[in-house]
């Protein structure tokens, strides 16, 4: 994707990221929804595209009324104009958060030391050079005062209703006996709502990769509905467009806690902590295969589901299943949402390159960039897509056969046309088109 177009695409996530809390369709009194709107307003942010950190209620509103007003589509929130002014594009995101906060721990830090220590947190590579200006410019455009986070009201917070706040996290497991006769480490996905304590998936995987935490993240939703904030670590596999893509098109705000301060998932870390002193404890002295080992892991689970929690005085199970008039069943296209996006440009031939195959798509959408989307296991069904609506499928290129036509096409003379105009898209469902032959399916952004 095009530095501008993906810009957009980010600041987009970002501003729903902000008004999700008052567009997925949660029931909210006046009194609560001031109160979100004032946290919201006070909040430091980083925000793409702007060395701004802050967001005002006027601005707020503003996305809400245009997400609406767009039919609820991703698009209603990306900006019209040029907007990669004062992008520090030398300074990864997560590098300039935590030298920022590195800045608030010590305002008295000059760069070189501020540089080292980002170092010494393997934050940046050990042979990165990080350009001084930018850093300058960087730290002298935001605000660096302490912000009394470090001894911000840590207080217990539970979500009103199931599915309000996911949180996730990953256990480093026992090792595990693979195919080939050896042991591999086994790394556990939990995800669990907060509202209930339920575990709405959890699953040992062999690598601790993107790809690991979306299949938990589908298995989750297919089981418990969709959830209106995912709340997760500041890792690679967090970080990924894969997995904001995802949480965009389902309507899920993806929510990263702030470097060093990772106490908002402190549930899932003392379930992980349970799992370390029984489960494990139970079976540390058996090596299982990684079928095996989630076999047994999926029936201490439905135990642990239907015991009493300390904490709430009820199973987990039961607290969750006693209000769900605020779930979002998964829409039926869910394995749709969870696939893979590429950005192209359409050549004058009308094709484009994708994984080394060269696919026709329509033709008014002559040199326009457009998005492609396919799964991973089937990376030659690609769904063609022009400002977040669907153009259909695109059709595998045959060239012997292309070389054939050209020549008879060459030995009549043509006449002087113009180009065929921009059809209208097949469907405005971003995540669907004709997958499954029906129209009016349930659009998503």
């Amino acid at each position: 994707m095009v530095v501008d177009d993906k810009l957009k695409l980010d600041i987009a996530k970002f501003r729903f990221g902000v008004i999700a809390d008052f567009v997925t369709g949660v029931r909210m009194g006046r009194g609560e929804r001031e109160r979100i709107m004032r946290e919201k307003c006070s909040r430091v942010y980083a925000i793409p595209g702007t060395s701004r950190t802050r967001v005002s209620r006027g601005t707020i509103e503003l996305w809400i009324g245009r997400y609406r007003a767009s039919g609820e589509q991703l698009s209603g929130l990306m900006p019209a104009a040029r907007v990669d002014k004062g992008v520090y594009k030398s300074l990864d995101l997560n590098v300039r958060m935590a030298l920022r906060d590195l800045k608030i721990e010590d305002p008295d830090a000059t760069l070189p030391v501020l540089i080292a220590r980002l170092r010494n947190k393997h934050l940046i590579a050990p042979d990165e050079e990080l350009n001084p200006t930018t850093c300058y410019r960087f730290l002298n455009s935001v605000d660096t005062e302490p912000t009394g986070e470090q001894n911000a009201d840590r207080r217990r917070f539970e979500a009103e209703y199931p599915n309000a706040i996911w949180q996730c996290d990953v256990l480093h497991g026992p090792l595990v006996r693979v195919e080939d006769g050896s042991l591999k480490k086994a790394y556990l996905f939990g995800i669990m709502d907060d509202h209930s304590r339920l575990v709405v998936h959890a699953q040992f995987y062999l690598n601790e990769t993107v790809d690991s935490l979306r299949d938990c993240l589908k298995q989750a939703i297919q089981k418990r509905g969709v959830p209106q904030k995912f709340y997760v670590d500041n890792g690679a596999c967090y970080r990924s467009e894969a997995l904001e893509n995802t949480c965009a098109w389902i309507g899920t705000a993806l929510v990263h806690s702030r470097p060093y301060i990772p106490q908002g998932r402190g549930k899932i870390e003392r379930f992980f902590r349970t799992v370390r002193e029984s489960f494990l404890k139970l079976h540390e002295n058996t090596v299982f295969t990684l079928a095996k080992l989630n076999e047994e892991f999926s029936s201490w689970l439905d135990e642990y589901h239907n015991r009493i929690h300390s904490s709430l005085g009820t199973t987990p199970l039961e607290k969750f299943t006693a209000d769900m008039s605020s779930i979002r069943p998964a829409p039926a296209n869910l394995v749709d949402h969870f696939r893979e996006c590429e950005t192209r440009l359409v050549r004058r031939d009308r094709t484009v390159q994708l994984n080394s195959h060269l696919f026709e798509v329509p033709q008014g959408l002559i040199g326009k960039k457009v998005d492609l989307r396919y799964h991973a296991d089937n990376p030659q069904l690609v769904e063609v897509f022009f400002q977040n609506y669907s153009h259909g499928f695109a059709k595998t290129v045959d060239v012997h056969v292309n070389a054939r036509v050209g020549r008879q096409i060459a030995l009549t003379p043509k006449k002087k046309t113009e180009p065929e105009p921009l059809k209208e898209a097949i469907t405005n469902d971003c995540s669907g088109g004709q997958l499954f032959g029906v129209q009016g399916h349930e659009a998503h952004p």
